[in-house]
C-alpha cells in the first residue's frame, strides 16, 4: 500500500501530513552523512597522531604576509621560513646553521 493510501486510511491531509517514505529516505541520507563525517574525523585523528606538534611552524611569511600553512618556503615569494630545530629522521636537536644532524647524519 502506498504512503498516500496509508495517510488516506488514517484521515490525514495529503498536502501537510508527512510522507513517511520521504522521511525514511532523508533519515537514511542523514545517517550516511553522519557516518562519513565520523569516518573522516577518525582518519584526521590518525593523521594527527603522526603530526609532530613540537616542530615550530611559520604560518605567515614575514616578508610578504602570505599564509604559509606551515610550509618550509613561502608560496607567495619563495622566502625560506623557520626551519625545525630537530632532525626529521631521529628527532634529536640540530644546532642552528648545521647542514647535517650530528646524531644520525641526515641532511637538514
Amino acid at each position: 500500500m502506498s504512503d498516500r493510501g496509508r495517510r488516506e486510511d488514517q484521515g490525514l491531509c495529503f498536502t501537510c501530513a508527512p510522507d513517511t517514505a520521504a522521511e525514511a529516505a532523508a533519515a537514511q541520507r542523514h545517517g550516511l552523512n553522519d557516518m562519513v563525517s565520523d569516518r573522516a574525523y577518525q582518519v584526521g585523528q590518525q593523521s594527527g597522531a603522526e603530526f609532530d606538534v613540537r616542530t615550530p611552524r611559520q604560518l605567515v611569511c614575514p616578508q610578504c604576509r602570505t599564509e604559509t600553512h606551515g610550509t618550509p618556503f613561502c608560496p607567495g615569494c619563495g622566502s625560506r621560513l623557520a626551519q625545525p630545530a630537530q632532525c626529521g629522521q631521529c628527532h634529536k636537536d640540530v644546532p642552528e646553521g648545521a647542514a647535517f644532524c650530528p646524531s644520525c647524519g641526515t641532511r637538514r
